[in-house]
Parts: C-alpha cells; sequence; structure tokens
C-alpha cells in the first residue's frame, strides 16, 4: 500500500471520529427529542465508517491503526476533543439553536464528501479510487439529509416570525 492511500485512509478516520465526537457532544444540547435521536444514530454511523476505514486498512496491509484517545479522564478533569471545540471555548457559552447545530452538521458531511472525492482524484489504484467515491457518496447522501432538515426548520422558524 503506497504511503498516499494509507494516509488519506488514516486521514478520513480521523474525521469519522471527529464526527463521531461532534454528533456525541450535541445530541444532548438539542431542543428536538428527533433530531436527538437522529445525533445519537450518527455517533453509531460514524463509528461504524470509522471501523469500515480501520478494516480496510489493516487489509492493506498496515499494522497500526491511528491511535484512538478518549478525553474523559475523570468527572474533575474532564476535556472534550479540541478539534470539535474546547469545553471553555466561547462558541459554548452561546446557546446553539437546533438550526445551528444543523447547519454544523451538513457543513461537515460536505467537508467529508468533499476530502473523498478530491482523495479519489489524487490515487491511481482503481479499487481505492472506488472505495473513496463510495464513501464520497455516503457522505453526500448525510449531506444532503441534515441540509434537508436544516432547510425545513430554518422554513418553520421564518414562518413562525411571521416573515414569509
Amino acid at each position: 500500500m503506497s504511503k498516499k492511500i494509507e494516509n488519506i485512509l488514516r486521514f478520513g478516520m480521523k474525521m469519522e471520529k471527529n464526527a463521531q465526537d461532534f454528533y456525541s457532544f450535541y445530541a444532548n444540547s438539542l431542543q428536538d427529542e428527533g433530531l436527538k435521536k437522529l445525533f445519537e444514530e450518527f455517533v453509531k454511523i460514524e463509528q461504524e465508517h470509522y471501523k469500515y476505514l480501520e478494516n480496510i486498512l489493516k487489509s492493506l496491509g498496515s499494522q497500526e491503526p491511528p491511535i484512538s484517545i478518549s478525553w474523559v479522564v475523570d468527572d474533575h478533569n474532564k476535556m472534550v476533543d479540541p478539534h470539535i471545540l474546547a469545553e471553555n471555548s466561547k462558541i459554548l457559552e452561546t446557546d446553539f439553536s437546533d438550526l445551528t447545530i444543523l447547519r454544523l452538521a451538513y457543513l461537515i458531511e460536505s467537508d467529508f464528501a468533499a476530502f473523498y472525492k478530491q482523495a479519489a482524484e489524487k490515487v491511481e489504484d482503481s479499487n481505492v479510487k472506488g472505495l473513496l467515491l463510495h464513501l464520497a457518496k455516503w457522505e453526500e447522501e448525510h449531506e444532503k439529509f441534515f441540509k434537508d432538515r436544516y432547510h425545513s426548520l430554518m422554513k418553520k422558524e421564518w414562518e413562525e416570525l411571521d416573515l414569509f
């Protein structure tokens, strides 16, 4: 396996782990119970994506999967993965609305799709290229899923404000 392919897969695993952390962190912040359940489900989906990439990495000959670190040490010394948000971040002082959290979710999925598409352009191996394009399609479906819910909720909020 080329170093480029290994790096792409490892970076993909890192992104999937960060997304899992995002969905897990914000699941409890959402007001809508349906959205909470949706985010809880996406924690599992992102975990499955991570394992999928990890298995591919192993099958292609890499012996060392990326290190997965638990950021929870104990109840007194708790840290959130800094790739998402630091617990003392000014952003967290603001009450994020469901609308904002949904927008973040669809942008995360959009970034994932773009990464996998661009990575597919950089590899020559047709099997790996096909795999990356398949992953991009998954992420595009997630992006559309969240974007549709975002626009639906935004329209509802606009109607409640009697803007339209």
